[in-house]
């Protein structure tokens, strides 16, 4: 299904094309670009016009909560649940799948990482480094698993200081 949208970062129409499959993760910018004329209404929360009648001017709500969890409604009154049929979706469709809980919200249009996500993995590449520096210093030799997984950890660090325009030299 194509859908045209106003993207605010770019402030012109972009086609999208979005294809229904049912084991999307809650992905509410994926389910946005299947409604029609979209409108930011604040931090996690939009307008547009209900695809499950016909709509004019929007009439539909939808926010994303700080949990990941999608939540809409149709003002005209139209059940949640043809509302998502009309979009190729499911109920369950609202809701993250998850591995565990750390969740963090969708990445906005344009964005390319989450920063708390970031920081989570340097300070986890941190700590293998401080490891391996302790197990050193105390006179222990690394293992060739343990000097491959700290090579891991440097790049991936190396990797992270990149992304913010931080490029650090051999040596």
């Amino acid at each position: 299904m194509h859908r045209a949208i106003k993207t605010p970062d770019r402030g012109r129409a972009q086609n999208n094309t979005v294809q229904a499959n049912n084991s999307i993760r809650a992905d509410v910018h994926a389910m946005l670009n299947r409604l029609d004329k979209v409108k930011e209404n604040g931090p996690g929360r939009w307008l547009a016009c209900c695809p499950a009648h016909q709509d004019r001017s929007p009439s539909l709500a939808v926010r994303e909560t700080s949990d990941g969890t999608i939540l809409m409604k149709c003002f005209a009154g139209c059940p949640t649940g043809d509302v998502l049929a009309a979009i190729g979706l499911e109920l369950k469709d609202l809701f993250p799948q998850r591995d565990n809980d750390a969740y963090t919200t969708s990445k906005r249009p344009g964005e390319r990482w989450v920063p708390r996500d970031v920081l989570a993995a340097v300070a986890r590449e941190a700590l293998i480094t401080l490891l391996a520096a302790e197990a050193v210093h105390s006179g222990t030799l690394l293992s060739d698993d343990d000097r491959n997984r700290l090579a891991v950890a440097a790049g991936r660090l190396r990797t992270a200081a990149r992304e913010v325009g931080c490029y650090v030299k051999h040596g």
